[in-house]
């Protein structure tokens, strides 16, 4: 069944991402003019590594590990509500693809909380023809660290969702209440435009661009 990311997620589709030509602005950190993009006024790169536990094993990790950086600290995509003061709806979605199969146990994200309520949505999805399809794990984040600082994570240690080999599937950030604004700091991994998907106006489409820094283990 699919499931709902703050008031409207309901529709899959595929979408060419035309957003309104303004820019939102909140004590130095805007919006691109289309929403999509969140940046910083100022930030901190002062930054611990994630690591693994021992216990578990990184079924996909895009999080970089030199000292500077496991992801930028001031840019991100938008997370937000229709009440936002960003005044739409966006959600993204990132992809990966498991070598084994195993069972997912712990998302970890690196999303910045910026005004509104500070709470966002994290979706485990299946693939339905390359954009995020039904849920097999959801869960809320609340008290994100704010926009601009490098490097905090969230992180959801409580799942154990069997993943196949070979399958795609999708780790979906949302707003956790309609006000919010939020943003998922881009990686530093490859620097390089990659696949992932984008939702505004009730449906999800294909989009290209820096990842969103996220880790997902399990055993």
């Amino acid at each position: 069944m699919k499931r709902t990311i703050g008031v409207s997620l309901l529709c899959l589709a595929v979408l060419t991402l035309t957003m309104a030509a303004f820019a939102a602005e909140n004590h130095g950190t805007t919006t691109s003019k289309d929403g999509r993009v969140t940046i910083a006024a100022r930030g901190s790169m002062v930054t611990s590594n994630f690591k693994a536990p021992a216990s578990a094993t990184f079924i996909y990790n895009d999080l970089s590990s030199y000292p500077l950086g496991t992801y930028w600290c001031c840019e991100g995509w938008t997370i937000s509500g229709p009440t936002s003061l960003v005044g739409d709806t966006f959600a993204v979605g990132m992809p990966f693809t498991p070598s084994a199969n195993l069972t997912v146990t712990e998302i970890v994200v690196a999303v910045g909380y910026v005004s509104g309520t500070n709470s966002i949505q994290v979706f485990l999805d299946a693939d339905n023809g390359g954009l995020p399809g039904d849920t097999l794990a959801h869960f809320y984040f609340a008290n994100e660290p704010s926009f601009g600082s490098c490097c905090t994570f969230q992180f959801n240690n409580s799942l154990g969702v069997p993943v196949t080999a070979g399958s795609q599937y999708w780790v979906v950030v949302g707003p956790g209440a309609p006000d919010t604004w939020a943003a998922w700091n881009d990686n530093d991994t490859n620097e390089t435009a990659q696949s992932f998907a984008g939702y505004h106006d009730g449906v999800w489409g294909a989009a290209a661009g820096d990842l969103g820094g996220f880790a997902v283990l399990g055993h």
